[in-house]
């Protein structure tokens, strides 16, 4: 895929603007691999809030990144409207192709900063497992090198190359191997947030406890994909509540693909799966359309040469101040239904 989106600043001090997205894609409208036009879809829309206060009367030196979504295979984003008291700018991540918003701002500071993104949402079932999905976001499919390589909390050998070993063996196919890694871990592991060491999405700890939430059961499946030769990658993004058609949004959630060169990119969400072990043979190969994507990868740079550092996944705004992070702010999401 090719991603048209210019490099854009905002230059009023007050604006609310209509951002449009140029894709150009090789795949029909409603997603790649022909999904089935009986598939499940939701269409709504999607508010995401932040509001920064108490801002320090010394701060002279404002940076902020928000990510937001692009259309992809299974979902469809259009209408963004983008309100900010700051000028803003939008650029793509090139190690991932992130969509970001960025913020900065020197000089004279307000003490309160709230910006809003509001966009319209229409969200595909992903799968059968028996469709091609060939890749639409970021990577060049040439490039999967960078899915086959360890990420910071996402190690590919010692452990969790051994974990990999003890389910999967060289005769199996690439399709049979990543089966029986999700069976494996929906087998073993339990959806658990106790404690304070969950929700990094660290492999070792999930491998180590047998416990998690979904960034910690996902990365330990992804560590053990590449461990046995297969680009695997981390999807963030939120869900959308099947039961409801309006309201607050209380976190993100995330799943994983793996990629196989005769399919493409194949989803799995294996949180959901040990929550649900009734969905066990739907979340291999299939997701649900109640969720949207956010962003891919680990170890995320901000700004092209990640002279601010990388984050270890992006789904939450990341503020700095006077070169520091800044905490003190607050953040909400919501959708309604169409």
């Amino acid at each position: 895929m090719k991603v048209l989106l210019m490099f854009r600043r905002n230059t009023a001090v007050s604006a609310v603007i209509i951002i449009s997205f140029l894709l150009i894609t090789d795949f029909p409208e409603q997603g790649i691999g022909s999904v089935d036009s009986e598939a499940k879809k939701r269409h709504f829309t999607f508010s995401y809030e932040l509001s920064i206060s108490d801002i320090p009367r010394e701060a002279n030196d404002l940076k902020i990144w928000i990510p937001f979504p692009l259309t992809d295979r299974d979902q469809n984003i259009e209408n963004y409207r983008i309100s900010s008291q700051l000028p803003y700018y939008t650029y793509i991540d090139p190690e991932y192709g992130n969509n970001i918003l960025g913020v900065k701002s020197t000089g004279k500071i307000p003490e309160e900063v709230k910006i809003k993104l509001d966009f319209e949402v229409t969200r595909r079932e992903a799968g059968p497992l028996t469709e091609e999905r060939t890749d639409n976001h970021g990577a060049d499919l040439r490039e999967l090198g960078r899915f086959l390589a360890a990420d910071r909390l996402v190690p590919i050998d010692g452990k969790i190359a051994e974990e990999a070993k003890q389910v999967i063996s060289d005769d199996m196919s690439g399709i049979e191997k990543a089966q029986a890694v999700y069976n494996h871990l929906t087998q073993v592991m339990r959806y658990d947030k106790s404690g304070t060491e969950w929700g990094h999405g660290d492999a070792l700890y999930a491998c180590d406890t047998r416990k998690g939430n979904c960034t910690d059961i996902h990365s330990l499946f992804i560590g053990m994909m590449r461990a046995c030769g297969i680009p695997a990658r981390f999807v963030i993004g939120f869900p959308v509540p099947e039961e409801r058609t309006a309201g607050e949004i209380p976190g993100y959630h995330c799943w994983a693909e793996f990629h196989l060169e005769d399919k493409g990119w194949i989803p799995v969400d294996i949180s959901e799966a040990i929550k649900h072990p009734e969905k066990k043979e739907y979340y291999f190969g299939r997701l649900d359309p109640n969720r949207i994507s956010f962003t891919v990868g680990r170890d995320i740079p901000l700004e092209a040469d990640a002279q601010y550092g990388r984050l270890n996944f992006f789904i939450y705004p990341y503020i700095l101040i006077n070169g520091r992070p800044f905490d003190n702010a607050e953040y909400s999401f919501s959708f309604a239904q169409k």
